[in-house]
């Protein structure tokens, strides 16, 4: 059997029961190798790969989970830009035939969201600004349909120190737009030397060279959409109770 289980952060405290249960249980552990020390305390045997090894990590993982309970690990949750669709994909196409079954996790969206106070109560959308699998036309594309609508929007994998691309232009369609929102920048959520800042598109705009460096991998922004406003130093997307009901 192969358990595919999202750590969320990989803070103790971020693991699901079922988690625990299936961590605790399992013959083996798969997981990228910065992870591994999240997982160590299970005292299970451990297989790392590095970045960019996601093919290899996971035909690892299946191949053993033809005669173990295996567990691959993924951060946050593992169905949000994790490895379960890459197990179902090659489990399928290279004729494994192996069970296979999804253990969810709290995925950085939602741990950022608490830390920021509620803005995402609203109707919104994710997106990840990695060029990687996907090609920036189409990134860029499914931004401004975002903007146009008005859903709040997630944003992961918003910089890394040789990609900025994707970051740079979707800060020019919101420019070009000619809108100004709040944002919420949330850095290593749920782990160590986590920060928090609440800012705007056009103060990112206005100091680019900044939030350039200050944003990387292990960021996460959240655009709020028209109606976001911040009550008491927290972001809140309203529901439309006040509007509805006249409180």
């Amino acid at each position: 059997m192969l358990y595919v289980v999202g750590i969320g952060s990989g803070n103790k405290k971020h693991f699901t029961f079922e988690a625990e249960e299936i961590l605790n249980k399992v013959d083996l552990i798969v997981c990228y190798k910065g992870y591994k020390k999240y997982v160590e305390r299970f005292n299970k045997e451990i297989y790392t790969t590095g970045m960019t090894k996601e093919i290899d990590r996971v035909m690892f993982a299946l191949e053993k989970a033809k005669t173990l309970d295996v567990a691959l690990v993924s951060s946050g949750d593992a169905t949000v830009y994790g490895l379960a669709s890459l197990a179902y994909e090659i489990n399928y196409k290279k004729n494994f035939n192996v069970e296979i079954r999804v253990i969810p996790g709290l995925t950085s969206a939602l741990i950022a969201s608490s830390l920021l106070g509620s803005p995402l109560n609203h109707d919104f959308v994710v997106i990840s600004f990695s060029d990687l699998l996907t090609p920036l036309d189409l990134i860029l594309k499914r931004f401004k349909l975002a903007l146009e609508g008005d859903y709040i929007i997630n944003i992961y994998n918003p910089l890394s120190k040789r990609r900025k691309e994707p970051f740079i232009k979707a800060f020019e369609i919101i420019r070009d737009m000619d809108i100004d929102r709040i944002v919420g920048i949330v850095k290593n959520a749920g782990r160590e030397k986590e920060e928090v800042k609440i800012t705007t598109t056009k103060e990112i705009l206005n100091n680019l060279n900044y939030y350039l460096d200050y944003i990387d991998m292990n960021t996460l922004l959240i655009i709020g959409n028209s109606k976001t406003k911040i009550l008491d130093n927290k972001i809140v997307a309203p529901r439309g109770y006040l509007d509805k009901y006249r409180i």
